[in-house]
């Protein structure tokens, strides 16, 4: 079904490929096939197929999981961030918002620490992934938190819940952004993601009191070509 979707020529065969492959997503069985196709021996558009089906199991399917199970796939979706951390974008993405849906599913009550989590396990070395690579993993990951509440299905009096949990944990944010925008040695690339969350964050309205200092060094962003457009999105 994947193949078709992606190589075959024939727009009928496509479009039954696409339909077959939406019910698979939401099927019983999709919990089993998520991971294989995750495997590092798939092709990319495979292994997005399986990241993205395990998105739509943990946002609109997420009563389906029994809450004993809430550990381990969270310990699963951390561990395939760090593969992918280095591997494909559009893979990775794809696992941080699963992740992210998972955390807005489960906080306050049952992840009440879910950033300073976040933040802990990308810190840490090992698994043979690089410094710089967990950063941008770590970067993505908070960057589309508030970009899922935004777009998630919750009821209303959840969301004001979930809100009131995402401005505490901004706490946890704020310095981290503003010590990878200050640091001498952050690549470019760090210093724009940095700029992207910030932007992302900010559509929650985070008390922009505690930021004062982030905002200045947005500021101080501007004369840089590299991050200009982001300086000026952010600001």
């Amino acid at each position: 079904g994947l193949h078709q979707l992606y190589y075959d020529p024939n727009i009928e065969n496509k479009n039954l490929a696409q339909k077959w492959l939406m019910q698979a997503q939401v099927s019983p069985q999709a919990w089993q096939f998520c991971w294989a196709l995750l495997s590092p021996d798939k092709v990319p558009e495979i292994q997005y197929f399986g990241a993205s089906a395990l998105h739509t199991k943990i946002s609109r399917y997420w009563s389906d999981i029994p809450s004993n199970q809430y550990e381990t796939l969270k310990t699963q979706l951390f561990s395939q961030i760090a593969c992918f951390s280095s591997g494909s974008k559009m893979v990775l993405t794809r696992l941080c918002v699963a992740l992210a849906s998972l955390a807005l599913n489960t906080m306050p009550e049952v992840w009440p620490g879910a950033v300073p989590e976040m933040v802990r396990v990308f810190q840490e070395e090992g698994g043979g992934v690089d410094g710089r690579a967990r950063c941008l993993a770590l970067l993505e990951l908070l960057t589309v938190l508030p970009e899922e509440f935004q777009t998630s299905r919750m009821p209303q009096y959840r969301k004001g819940q979930v809100r009131g949990a995402l401005g505490r944990e901004w706490g946890s944010v704020c310095p981290l952004l503003q010590q990878l925008l200050r640091r001498g040695d952050s690549p470019g690339a760090v210093k724009a993601r940095v700029l992207r969350c910030l932007s992302s964050w900010v559509l929650l309205d985070v008390p922009l009191s505690e930021s004062e200092g982030l905002v200045e060094d947005c500021f101080t962003a501007l004369p840089d070509p590299e991050l200009f457009d982001s300086a000026v999105e952010a600001i």
